[in-house]
């Protein structure tokens, strides 16, 4: 998780205690009156009903030390995450007309402690019923929705080493008490300021005797340099495959995916059926989510699907038909990111009673990037703002997309609108369209000057582009 503000942290342990110990309370037919504060046990006072949770020292985390720091910029060390462990203390109180009452004080002491044992993770899919009405969550609206998980362990201290925590007051006797973990809490680092070029390694895999294989993915990247280079428009193939987004260009196949490897196909034949596979962290988010989604080319003839003994090939597009069993195909977005490929056969045998079966195998999964496609990019405006127009297969105002500018190496600022003060808008852009963004250059104009481009969706990039200023 990352936040710069622990008491979010404090929060959602207060919100878990309220809630599952008034569920508790109501389950043994007792009045869920409670009240959950997170003073230090010495100020509470003569409350009644209440359970205190105090945060009362932290550490760093050591194992998180090494974490590498994202993109570039000084110091790195600003741009690694400062990993917290927060200790807590536990107490219980109930005073009635100044009268303590050891039993009701025990009572919400030990629904207290069998609540932080229950739940000993508190994640974004964590909900409660207090009782009585709906599930309630329990992360903070702050940190919800953010992948946010942290655990809570309970700490073996002695009861000598429990007397320490409240010696310092000799007129006091040590109060009932329990001592808490919570880890890790990761504070928010530093934004890079400038990115570093991708790497995507393709890792080795060992597969069965008469499973496919693939060795290496490859796509086309093409792109015009700057004319003051006086270099003529570049094509390359790029291994491992960093496709774009795009059709009917004049460069060539740049959406086309090439796998090479061994017994792609199975051998082929009527008994044999090979489909590419495809998955991608986008998927997942959908409802309901898809794990895997194998490219029927029946259903697909512009995917150009082609799958021989020792290459295969396919053309993406923005949308990809699926059948999923029991009515007509679903079309699902096709959108830019980092990809897993694998080739998926089918074998048709009959078994010795005559009937038919299949047996599936796969083989090992490969990884392609599919970027957005930068097609040109206006003169700035009246504004001063320049305008990137790209391959509008897919709709880069989609929320659910992760879009990264970059210009000369600097990373910009999304905003959902300019302000309209060209001086506080530098370094920002905005999705101004389905196919287009926007952004207020950090840099001064200058006629006949070229400035590189670089859009990342989804963790995949676009082709080299660079920008010529008029």
């Amino acid at each position: 998780m990352a936040t710069s503000n622990l008491y979010l942290v404090t929060q959602a342990l207060t919100q878990l205690l309220s809630l599952n110990v008034r569920a508790l309370l109501v389950r043994n037919g007792l009045p869920a009156t409670l009240n959950v504060s997170s003073m230090p046990p010495e100020r509470v006072g003569a409350e009644s009903n209440t359970l205190n949770l105090y945060l009362y020292h932290t550490m760093e985390a050591g194992h998180y030390r090494n974490v590498p720091p994202p993109g570039t910029g000084q110091p790195p060390v600003a741009r690694e995450p400062l990993a917290l462990s927060l200790y807590y203390i536990l107490t219980a109180h109930h005073q009635v007309n100044d009268v303590f009452d050891a039993e009701t004080q025990q009572l919400l002491f030990g629904l207290a402690m069998k609540t932080l044992h229950d739940f000993s993770t508190i994640g974004d899919d964590l909900a409660i019923s207090p009782g009585v009405g709906p599930a309630e969550p329990v992360m903070p609206a702050d940190l919800a929705g953010r992948d946010n998980r942290f655990d809570i362990a309970l700490r073996p201290l002695t009861a000598e080493e429990a007397l320490t925590f409240w010696h310092a007051d000799d007129s006091a006797t040590t109060r009932l008490s329990a001592y808490y973990e919570v880890r890790p809490i990761l504070i928010e680092p530093e934004p890079a300021s400038g990115v570093s070029g991708l790497v995507f390694d393709v890792g080795l895999f060992l597969s069965a005797g008469m499973a496919p294989h693939i060795e290496a993915t490859s796509a086309l990247v093409a792109f015009e340099p700057p004319a003051q280079t006086g270099l003529p428009p570049q094509a390359f193939a790029a291994s491992p495959a960093r496709a774009t987004l795009a059709t009917g260009l004049p460069v060539g196949p740049v959406n086309r995916v090439n796998l090479s490897g061994r017994r792609l196909d199975g051998g082929g034949g009527s008994e044999v059926s090979a489909r590419i596979v495809l998955r991608c962290a986008h998927w997942l988010s959908l409802a309901p989510p898809l794990r895997a989604v194998r490219v029927d080319a029946a259903l697909n003839p512009d995917w150009a699907v082609q799958i021989g003994p020792n290459k295969a090939q396919f053309d993406a597009q923005g949308t990809l038909l699926v059948d999923q069993g029991g009515g007509p195909p679903v079309a699902i977005d096709l959108v830019p990111g980092i990809y897993s490929v694998s080739i998926q056969l089918e074998r048709f045998r009959d078994t010795p009673s005559g009937s038919p079966a299949s047996v599936l195998s796969e083989s090992n999964r490969a990884v392609v990037s599919i970027g957005p496609r930068i097609l040109a990019s206006d003169p700035p405006d009246g504004a001063g703002r320049i305008t990137v127009h790209l391959a509008n297969l897919f709709d880069v105002t989609d929320a659910a997309l992760d879009v990264q500018l970059a210009v000369d190496g600097v990373i910009y600022a999304e905003v959902a609108a300019f302000s309209g003060n060209a001086a506080q808008d530098a370094g920002r852009f905005r999705r101004a369209a389905a196919d287009a963004i926007e952004f207020q250059p950090a840099f001064a104009v200058v006629p006949g000057e070229t400035h590189a481009i670089r859009l990342v969706v989804n963790a995949a990039e676009s082709q080299p582009f660079w920008a010529v200023m008029p």
